[in-house]
């Protein structure tokens, strides 16, 4: 039959070479799997990937896999099961070559929570350290989480439990029910000392949006009501059409009989 040609694994066709092939083909054949495993791994230098049974503990990582390791390359990547938890700063020692750093994809060491035990764990060497490329980090977050510049979210977001904010939050759209951005809370929020800042709709709206302290305002005291400046200690008069600032019992004693 022809003879296969291939540059990626689903190239390939597992029932080739057949009997009948001839053997002169046998080099054509080791050459197109080379160019297979060329092409699928390109710019590894070394090993892929490797795993094995972890030992060690919670701040140094040792690996021996099967097949001994024989050098650190850049892109080679680990995937194993910590025994232990994370306490804090790490180290991954594969095969006897010595420990390397762990580090997060910021290049900061890992925290408490950052390693959870028996839970999937893959790392990358980029040279100089082993980057958290995926597992336990992304599986569990515990303690103190810190954000820095902005977060986007589309969709809507579910908080369950307190929720804690200090210092100034603020967004359009906020609705009554704690609506942000398309951004649902749910359960107790706690934003003590916390500014929430909102647009200021005009005067006479008449929505479920939250109304901002220049709303209230402007909505009390609009031209219906006159305003309040140097009118200390006078009360508020009507005839029943207009209102006013003065000193008429007879109207203060319409408003509450009216209103």
């Amino acid at each position: 039959m022809a003879l296969e040609t291939a540059n990626y694994i689903n190239d390939l066709t597992i029932t080739n070479p057949t009997a009948s092939d001839p053997k002169s083909q046998g080099d054509d054949h080791i050459r197109m799997l080379k160019t297979v495993l060329k092409e699928c791994f390109a710019g590894f230098t070394g090993a892929v990937i490797i795993t094995a049974a972890e030992t060690g503990t919670a701040a140094a990582h040792v690996l021996n896999p099967a097949t001994a390791l024989l050098a650190y390359t850049t892109g080679l990547m680990l995937l194993y099961r910590p025994v232990y938890a994370g306490t804090g700063a790490l180290t991954v020692n594969v095969s006897g070559l010595g420990a390397k750093p762990v580090k997060t994809l910021l290049g900061a060491e890992p925290t408490a929570g950052d390693i959870v035990a028996n839970q999937p764990l893959l790392l990358m060497y980029d040279g100089t350290n082993f980057v958290i490329i995926a597992g336990s980090e992304t599986l569990l977050r515990t303690g103190n989480q810190t954000m820095t510049g902005n977060l986007t979210m589309v969709g809507n977001q579910i908080v369950t439990g307190d929720f804690s904010v200090s210092g100034k939050l603020s967004g359009p759209g906020m609705s009554a029910k704690g609506n942000v951005d398309g951004q649902i809370w749910a359960g107790a929020q706690d934003f003590t000392a916390a500014t929430i800042t909102a647009a200021t709709k005009t005067t006479g709206t008449a929505t479920n949006e939250v109304a901002t302290c220049a709303f209230v305002v402007a909505q009390a005291f609009s031209p219906v009501l006159p305003g309040q400046t140097g009118n200390a200690g006078k009360v508020l008069t009507t005839d029943g059409a207009n209102a006013s600032w003065g000193t008429n019992a007879a109207s203060v004693l319409y408003l509450y009989n009216n209103f």
